[in-house]
């Protein structure tokens, strides 16, 4: 069965829309992949509606999640949806439909022994955190978040910097956009002398022992000089350069060279701490991670822990009111 296109589909009634806006713009903002009306108007216009949401119910989603209440129960087309859901179920044998209940109204086909949340007192915020515990929390597929709240955070931009944060957004973005060119083996390289590598030339670059990241990545040098090399046209710059340790008269070491990697963005050509802005968006969309996981986060693209969002849904904030 091929990859769904969404990792949830939300079914509900037009009256409890102002709630579950607030759980689509929550999952969206996490990174999670949400089939919500209001962000497929685009899609839907001028399709057969009865046929184009059967196959979003039935085949295209990871789970749906069913928004029980009285109005759910009245309206043609969540009946419609919610069959198509049920017949998903049916057919794998397997967890599916994510009833939520607003209230106790019993829905046709619905047992009531399908497991349900009660959210007639929680939070949107709460709730998505919850789908998205269950969607799971590690779950890594390309995606750059619209607000990069820990990113300038990471880097002191205070609100009151709207143009620092644009700035600082547009070098990130551009990044994100040059490793989307990429490999998968020359976005590891590259974010791996990001994540391993030393700061302390920044923002002229960040620098790395050739023999330490072959070691980290289990790639040999030459693989990575190649990947590191042919970067070279999306603006990611590495220079090979005599290797900096200090040994001693006799001492046994291996022949090595010092990489220093640098970036220029076309979105703020005029900066020249691009570097610096892509070095912390690496290593705040991986920070939840061990080092080699974190590897693999931005090489699957995954830039969605740049938002503060995201990791709220994976850890209950008990200060976090409805926006």
């Amino acid at each position: 069965m091929r990859k769904p296109k969404f990792d949830v589909a939300l079914s509900f009634a037009s009256e409890d829309r102002p709630y579950v806006q607030k759980v689509a713009a929550a999952l969206k903002d996490a990174g999670i992949s949400v089939f919500y009306d209001n962000y497929e108007q685009v899609a839907l216009w001028g399709k057969d509606l009865y046929t184009h949401l059967d196959k979003v119910y039935r085949q295209e989603s990871r789970y749906c999640v069913l928004f029980v209440s009285e109005h759910y129960a009245e309206r043609v087309w969540t009946n419609h949806e919610r069959r198509s859901a049920q017949a998903r179920a049916i057919r794998e044998n397997r967890e599916y439909v994510l009833p939520a209940r607003f209230d106790e109204t019993p829905i046709d086909g619905l047992p009531d022994t399908v497991g349900y949340l009660d959210i007639s007192n929680m939070r949107p915020k709460e709730f998505a955190r919850l789908v998205r515990e269950k969607v799971g929390s590690k779950y890594s597929k390309p995606g750059f978040p619209r607000r990069v709240d820990r990113l300038w955070a990471a880097m002191n931009i205070p609100k009151s910097d709207k143009e620092g944060r644009e700035r600082v957004h547009a070098i990130a973005y551009s990044f994100y956009n040059a490793l989307r060119k990429m490999t998968p083996a020359e976005r590891s390289a590259v974010a791996g002398v990001l994540l391993f590598g030393c700061d302390a030339e920044l923002p002229g670059g960040v620098h790395i022992s050739l023999d330490l990241l072959s070691r980290m990545l289990q790639q040999s040098k030459d693989e990575l000089l190649d990947n590191l090399a042919a970067v070279r046209s999306l603006n990611v710059k590495v220079k090979v350069r005599e290797s900096f340790l200090d040994i001693s008269h006799g001492e046994l070491a291996p022949e090595d060279k010092d990489l220093l990697l640098s970036y220029w963005s076309r979105s703020a050509p005029w900066d020249d701490d691009a570097t610096t802005v892509v070095t912390n968006a690496v290593r705040c969309a991986s920070d939840h991670f061990c080092m080699d996981h974190g590897v693999k986060v931005v090489a699957a693209l995954d830039f969605s822990r740049l938002a503060k969002s995201s990791l709220d849904l994976l850890a209950k904030d008990p200060n976090d009111g409805v926006d």
